[in-house]
């Protein structure tokens, strides 16, 4: 296996609602922001990833993908896809 792992970049998702004070209380919501879909880069291209670093990896024919922990931590669930099908990542 090469060294050229595929690492996902997430982004977090600020929502603001106008006019939040006039709408009913929002339900209980998640401790984290799942990511759905994430987008990849190139491992050459992850220049905040060190090598110490953890990640969950996944193998699909010649395809890898790098998922951090440091990342997965912060948002606790990942919803991707494998050439197999719907896949979820957690930490």
């Amino acid at each position: 296996m090469t060294n050229q792992r595929i690492v996902f970049v997430a982004s977090a998702l600020l929502l603001a609602t106008a006019g939040a004070a006039q709408q009913a209380p929002a339900p209980a919501s998640l401790p984290y922001v799942a990511v759905h879909d994430p987008e990849f880069l190139a491992a050459a291209d992850a220049t905040f990833m060190h090598d110490e670093d953890r990640v969950i990896g996944l193998m699909s024919g010649k395809t890898a993908k790098a998922y951090p922990a440091g990342i997965l931590s912060q948002h606790g669930l990942v919803e991707d896809r494998s050439p197999s099908g719907p896949i979820a990542v957690t930490w």
